[in-house]
């Protein structure tokens, strides 16, 4: 809800900035222009925005293992490393809300992005980085992350 509101106060501050910076223009074009400002608006302040009140997206992601569209995941943590447990298959995945992934991560499960602007959803699978030696050889897998997606 707070995602609607907010974009209709951007389209609202962008109509009126386009009444009111050309009122000698066609009333066609002065509505244009101010869809125009609302949408520039809008791109301008959505990331700030989610950031600072910390909001999840409006579309949440197909879980990345079993690739189903999900009517609600559960949330297993909080804001911006957020690990979901999708109810088809019962596994894990984590979403990093800040569009950036962390050094705590530990990638032992499906690791997504959210990419700009925030607020649509858009999301971005990423693999763990290669590490130039590994100073303990090869990790181990437990048998937890035996029933985690591979893909």
């Amino acid at each position: 809800m707070i995602d609607l509101l907010f974009s209709i106060g951007c389209e609202t501050v962008g109509m009126i900035m386009g009444l009111w910076l050309a009122p000698s223009q066609p009333a066609s074009l002065r509505l244009l222009a101010g869809t125009a400002i609302g949408l520039v608006l809008y791109l301008l302040l959505v990331y700030p925005f989610y950031r600072r009140l910390k909001l999840f997206p409006m579309i949440l992601p197909r879980c990345p293992c079993c690739a189903q569209p999900q009517l609600g995941f559960h949330f297993v943590n909080g804001w911006p490393r957020v690990a979901y447990r999708c109810p088809t298959w019962n596994g894990d995945f984590v979403i990093w809300l800040d569009g950036k992934v962390g050094a705590s991560e530990e990638w032992e499960r499906p690791v997504l992005i959210l990419k700009w602007p925030y607020a649509w959803g858009i999301y971005k699978r990423v693999r763990e980085p290669e590490q130039v030696a590994a100073p303990n050889g090869p990790r181990e897998r437990s048998a937890e992350e035996g029933r985690l997606c591979s893909k």
